[in-house]
């Protein structure tokens, strides 16, 4: 069976295959890997396809925010944790491992490209302190955000969407090349491997960007795939 009576066979066709084609061609050196990456995938069962179409249909989602609702991050981020979520749940990972480790499926380039261009700042002190608890508390000042950081504030970020309604107040992305953005975020969630979470105890977390969205797509596409592979190769 040549491959495409292969992909005939799964009713990959026309717009549905050029639209795959087309999201994953940068993430590979030429067309035969990304045929060989589609015949693996159509190969190896019904999970592998499901998570090929998850990315795809997620990631393209968060593109089309900035069509809709212009310089919106949260909107684009939930959907990247969605992204992560239905993963999960498409291949019948343990939740809490699968996202707590996802971290691991990200290139060194990528997780490097994260931690240079989004940085951890400082936490406010909460208004409500006084005395010997204002002046011990810590702000983590000199705390080194990590990739597995970052994917916590996604999920931050994303409940905050959904449970508060705020789509607007945290900035992820740069909006030029050669300015450093500021932001923040009020969240009760766990956001720094340094600071365990309070429930209802809301704290500011301050950051400064750099990243620009094109980049962290890749890379957090490229994770995705990896993870793919990772499922593929465990079968």
């Amino acid at each position: 069976m040549n491959i495409d009576e292969l992909f005939e066979n799964y009713g990959f066709l026309g717009e549905e295959r050029s639209k795959c084609e087309n999201f994953y061609r940068p993430f590979f050196k030429n067309s035969k890997e990304l045929d060989n990456f589609f015949i693996k995938v159509f190969e190896s069962g019904q999970i592998p396809r499901c998570l090929m179409y998850d990315i795809m249909w997620f990631v393209s989602l968060a593109d089309d925010i900035e069509i809709i609702r212009p310089k919106k991050d949260p909107l684009r981020i939930m959907f990247y944790r969605i992204c992560l979520e239905t993963l999960n749940k498409d291949s019948g990972s343990d939740k809490k491992d699968f996202l707590d480790h996802f971290d691991s499926f990200f290139s060194e380039t990528g997780k490097k490209y994260i931690e240079a261009n989004y940085n951890f700042l400082e936490i406010d002190i909460p208004e409500e302190l006084e005395g010997l608890d204002r002046i011990n508390f810590d702000t983590h000042s000199n705390y080194k955000m990590t990739c597995s950081d970052f994917l916590k504030m996604i999920r931050a970020t994303r409940n905050c969407v959904v449970h508060e309604g705020d789509f607007w107040s945290t900035q992820f992305f740069a909006y030029d090349t050669d300015s450093i953005w500021l932001t923040k975020l009020i969240t009760d969630d766990e956001v720094l491997s340094c600071q365990p979470r309070k429930k209802n105890k809301y704290l500011v977390y301050n950051f400064s960007t750099t990243m620009q969205y094109d980049k962290f797509r890749y890379f957090f596409v490229e994770a995705c795939l990896n993870y793919i592979e990772d499922k593929i190769n465990a079968k």
